[in-house]
């Protein structure tokens, strides 16, 4: 979920642990790959929350354009909770990053201090407006926040004769967004979808989002938005033939109308956060805008539910790898975040988190390591899924405050 006003974070246990729990049928029926997972219920301790002290330039740490890095002797990597492989019989270990240091011999500071976007932001908000180190070599922000970042300038330029992986990988939905068309400041780490989260037993089965703006007895007043206003504005914008990967206020006044009139017509019975997983699983909801890896949580508890990628799109959402500007290891951070573009290595952790992977091949050396999760759509989604999926475009600070203002009124709190 690309958070403004909520927190994402995972479960306590990872999707892996799902999945042998024997839910794999369930999940077959499913469209996309997971979402949120809720709210993390576990906060660093403050040392843990504070970033790395910045660690005086060693002569090899940032690349220029012509020479490849020398790796540094460590790296500071701040990430959300629960969103890499972890060893079975050590929770403290992640082997993927083992691998890295066994390969280069840099230590990686990997800490699990980002909590939401606009609160970790303005940890290193002071430091970036200084043109000082953050502290921190690689962050891992979800679209919207890292194209503020890139749009402030505070975002370093990839060196990509560092990252071979990358460039030869990196798969094609990903390319050419408005904010960063030529992917030189960012890497996709993982992805999420938004959709259509519903009951058949009540509903029937759904395929168009125009069941959000219908007045149907079957769900009318048991229909639920998102309070994440990219998502539920991306959606309305969909069903009405507009473009979210280039929003404008024209399209934000026709979306919250279009959203307006739902409420007035009685179709929506509420517009929440992660809390509408648990009135689909109740019945008090019988649809709602979801994100995906709320859905695989719901499932469990309520194997009727489904999750499908509406007919006219859906949204997603994407965080992603960047070095903050003035890092002092930039070269080995560029390094690291290539690593994780080498098929067999994403493969590895997607057997732990299971959310969309970027990485072109990794679903055939998931074969290797679990060939269930390997054709599992909740990973590695079709080329027609990902085909309608869209990502919400930049806006200017302007045009943000703008778009929250529209939305306030679906909140209604405007």
């Amino acid at each position: 979920m690309s958070d403004n006003e909520t927190t994402r974070g995972l479960p306590a246990i990872s999707r892996r642990q799902l999945l042998a729990g024997g839910t794999m049928a369930g999940f077959a029926a499913f469209l996309a790959a997971c979402g949120t997972g809720g709210t993390a219920t576990t906060e660093p301790s403050a040392s843990e929350s504070a970033a790395p002290t910045p660690a005086s330039a060693e002569p090899s740490a940032t690349a220029s354009a012509e020479a490849a890095a020398t790796p540094s002797t460590e790296v500071n990597w701040a990430n959300w909770t629960y969103y890499i492989d972890v060893d079975a019989n050590d929770q403290t270990k992640h082997p993927t990053l083992d691998k890295f240091t066994a390969k280069y011999g840099t230590k990686v500071n990997y800490q699990e201090v980002i909590e939401d976007n606009q609160n970790f932001f303005g940890t290193i908000k002071p430091a970036l407006e200084a043109g000082q180190d953050t502290g921190w070599d690689v962050i891992t922000l979800t679209d919207w926040m890292a194209s503020k970042l890139v749009r402030l300038g505070w975002v370093e330029e990839f060196n990509l004769a560092n990252m071979p992986n990358f460039t030869a990988n990196i798969k094609d939905v990903y390319k050419g967004l408005a904010w960063d068309p030529e992917m030189k400041h960012h890497a996709p780490w993982q992805s999420g979808m938004t959709g259509i989260g519903y009951d058949p037993t009540v509903t029937g089965e759904l395929t168009s989002l125009a069941a959000f703006f219908t007045p149907d007895p079957r769900w009318k007043g048991k229909t639920e938005y998102l309070t994440e206003m990219r998502d539920t504005i991306g959606l309305a914008m969909l069903y009405l033939g507009l473009d979210p990967t280039k929003p404008t206020r024209a399209d934000a006044d026709q979306a919250v109308a279009a959203l307006q009139k739902a409420k007035k017509d009685g179709i929506v019975r509420d517009v929440k956060g992660n809390s509408y997983a648990e009135d689909l699983k109740s019945g008090d909801a019988v649809l709602a805008m979801a994100w995906s890896g709320d859905m695989v949580q719901a499932l469990v508890d309520k194997p009727t539910l489904k999750f499908a990628v509406g007919s006219e799109g859906g949204m997603l959402w994407t965080d992603n790898s960047m070095i903050p500007k003035g890092a002092a290891h930039k070269g080995t951070a560029e390094l690291l975040i290539d690593f994780y573009y080498q098929p067999e290595i994403a493969a590895e952790v997607e057997a732990y988190v299971n959310y969309i992977c970027p990485v072109k091949g990794a679903d055939e050396a998931m074969k290797a390591l679990d060939p269930e999760i390997a054709k599992n759509p909740l990973i590695f989604p079709t080329d027609d899924i990902l085909a309608r999926l869209r990502v919400f475009g930049p806006l200017s600070e302007d045009d943000e405050a703008y778009f929250n203002e529209q939305f306030a009124k679906v909140l209604g709190v405007g």
